[in-house]
Parts: C-alpha cells; sequence; structure tokens
C-alpha cells in the first residue's frame, strides 16, 4: 500500500528523460578545438595564458634555490610563507580594479612584473649564489605573488568581456582544458631543473612572461 501510492495513475505515460547535452566526449572536444580557428583572439589568449602558467609554476623552484644556497634543503620557509600571503592580500583589490578598466594592460603589466622577478632570482642564483639564501628570494617571490595575482584576475575578466554569453562557458572549458595540458606537461620542467639546476628553469620561465607580455600586447581592449 505505502508504495501504492506513489505509482503512477494507469494510462498515464511516463515523460521521457531528457538527452539533450549528451555525446562522445571526443567528438565534443574536437568541436571546442575548431572555436580556435574561428577566432584568432581566443588562440592570443589561450597562448598568454598558456605562457603566464611560468607564474604558477615558478615559487618550488625559487624555494628550492634558497634552500641550497642557504645549506638547507627546505630552506626558510617562514619568509616565502609570509611573502606570498602578504602579495595576495595586498594587491588583488588593485589588479581587480585595474582589469575592469583594460585587462589586456594587466596581462602585459603582470607578465613584464613576473619576467621581472624571475629573471632577477636566475641572477641572484648565477652571480650571488651565497645571497640567495637570505630574504632577497622571498622579496623577489613578493614580486612574483604580485605578477600571479595579476595574471588571475586579468585572464577571469579578460575572457568574460571578450566572450558573448552564448560562447562565454565554452571559452572558459577550452581555455582551461588546453591550460590543464599544459600544466600537466610543466612536470618537464623538474627534469631539467635535475639536469641543468634551478637557475636554468627561473630564466626560462622569465623567457615564457616576456612572450607572454608579447602575446598580450595584441589582444584587444574588451572592456571598450
Amino acid at each position: 500500500p505505502y508504495l501504492r501510492r506513489f505509482a503512477l495513475p494507469q494510462g498515464t505515460a511516463k515523460a521521457p528523460g531528457a538527452s539533450e547535452g549528451g555525446g562522445n566526449p571526443l567528438a565534443v572536444v574536437l568541436n571546442q578545438m575548431s572555436l580556435l580557428r574561428e577566432d584568432p583572439q581566443l588562440v592570443r589568449f589561450v597562448a598568454t595564458r598558456g605562457l603566464l602558467i611560468a607564474t604558477a609554476l615558478a615559487p618550488p623552484y625559487m624555494l628550492a634555490l634558497a634552500g641550497k644556497s642557504g645549506g638547507r634543503e627546505l630552506g626558510a620557509l617562514g619568509p616565502f610563507v609570509l611573502a606570498s600571503a602578504l602579495a595576495g592580500v595586498s594587491s588583488s583589490f588593485i589588479w581587480g580594479r585595474l582589469s575592469d578598466a583594460s585587462s589586456r594592460k594587466v596581462l602585459m603589466l603582470a607578465a613584464a612584473l613576473a619576467a621581472l622577478a624571475l629573471a632577477a632570482s636566475a641572477a641572484l642564483g648565477t652571480f650571488a649564489r651565497s645571497q640567495a639564501g637570505g630574504l632577497e628570494l622571498p622579496a623577489l617571490l613578493f614580486v612574483l605573488m604580485v605578477a600571479y595575482q595579476g595574471v588571475r584576475l586579468g585572464r577571469s575578466t579578460h575572457i568574460v568581456d571578450m566572450a558573448e554569453s552564448k560562447n562565454r562557458a565554452v571559452y572558459t572549458a577550452l581555455s582551461n582544458t588546453i591550460v590543464g595540458a599544459l600544466l600537466v606537461l610543466g612536470g618537464l620542467f623538474g627534469a631539467i631543473a635535475q639536469l641543468a639546476g634551478e637557475v636554468v628553469v627561473l630564466a626560462l620561465f622569465a623567457m615564457l612572461c616576456v612572450a607572454a607580455m608579447l602575446t598580450a600586447k595584441g589582444l584587444k581592449e574588451v572592456q571598450d
């Protein structure tokens, strides 16, 4: 009797289940990839974002460089944690306001700032390695993390204002997929560090940020 209370009356047809949106995952990915051929600005944005993964990958190598220079394998972790936290607290609001005015310029400025911090870190590890275990690298990490906050806010604002409402979700999913694949490949930098050292990896990251600054320059002022 209990189950009978929830049974459909006789002669009542069940509504068909929703089937839209289904499809072969590979076909869906390939269809989304076709957007790269249709929108050069999307290609440029994804390239810029992909190059700027250097800002997310670099901090562990700076910490490793400080640890080896200071004679401690883990380095002075405290100043690095403090520098990272201060960068997030002090810069997010400023980057957000600047992104509302021009996310393109924010990406360019963040890329330039990151390139400067990474190049200085590589130079410190090369020419003043005995001092790299002090407060110089935490200070440079602060600058790098300020740039990272700019990258995060600049990229999210840019893709929202660049895409139309009908394709905004697809653009976001596609760029996230590509950048996610690049982050997986980022493990190759660990192999480079084992072979050539952290200084070489930081120098490569600096060059990636310079390239990102150049690609971001060609983005449209979508806030206009």
